[in-house]
């Protein structure tokens, strides 16, 4: 594909977003597309559904990021039938971008749901980014610290000998049975639990070692909600006492 043609169909795509976008003009580069995929799913039974009832639209958000994660481009929106499952962006420059879907109604007043955004590396290929959104259900996300329970003091993971990663066991306040484990890397310093339905979670999180024991338990959380639609509640942050510290 020729330059020339590249700026030419990445110049459209972005007079036909409802923000600007960025583009380069190097010789040689050719443009990349992300193609993104969704389905709905209720939570309690595993059921895939329909698109909402009022809800026919997808819209594909994708912003250019740093190293740091930070944003260093417009917001590019690509526009898609929701009933079509899949959807292709328009011509972007071959870069990182972090990227999300919402659904909304025809004219973009009214979002039914958001997905949890993901890193889309376009650099040197095309690449598929594919979500599930729940009905009834959502996630939690958290940070965390590390301090020493003898000496609170604050720790870096490497200073904790044998911590192999940090867990959230969210229980379900309603039936005390429904407890489900989440595992993390430590020097994220944050994470998103996977999908739980909606209601209200006791949140216990730990520090655990190579053998599936606890180094360091934080007071638990209690009554904290899980809302339906897809939607994050956002814990704060967490300290972990590390025994033995």
């Amino acid at each position: 594909m020729s330059n020339l043609l590249v700026k030419s169909l990445i110049a459209a795509a972005c007079a036909a977003q409802v923000t600007g976008c960025i583009y380069e003009t190097d010789p040689g580069v050719e443009a990349a597309a992300i193609t993104a995929t969704w389905q709905f799913e209720n939570i309690a039974n595993q059921q895939v559904t329909a698109c909402p009832t009022g809800f026919s639209t997808v819209a594909m958000h994708s912003f250019a990021v740093d190293a740091a994660g930070r944003p260093v481009s417009d917001d590019v929106i690509d526009l898609f039938d929701c009933f079509d499952g899949i959807g292709v962006s328009g011509p972007l420059y071959p870069d990182v971008y972090q990227t999300f879907l919402e659904v909304t109604n025809d004219s973009g007043t009214n979002v039914y749901a958001q997905t949890l955004s993901a890193i889309v590396d376009v650099v040197v290929t095309d690449k598929q980014f594919d979500a599930t959104i729940l009905n009834d259900g959502g996630y939690f996300s958290l940070g965390w610290d590390l301090v020493g329970a003898v000496s609170n003091k604050p720790l870096s993971c490497a200073d904790v000998g044998g911590l192999d990663g940090i867990e959230t066991v969210s229980t379900s306040m309603a039936t005390g049975s429904m407890a489900i484990t989440d595992q993390f890397d430590c020097e994220d310093h944050f994470g998103v639990t996977g999908g739980l339905l909606a209601g209200t979670y006791t949140v216990s999180v730990d520090a655990f070692n190579a053998d599936g024991g606890a180094i360091g338990v934080a007071p638990a959380l209690t009554s904290k909600a899980i809302l339906d639609r897809n939607r994050v509640t956002a814990l704060e942050t967490i300290t972990i006492p590390i025994n033995g510290k």
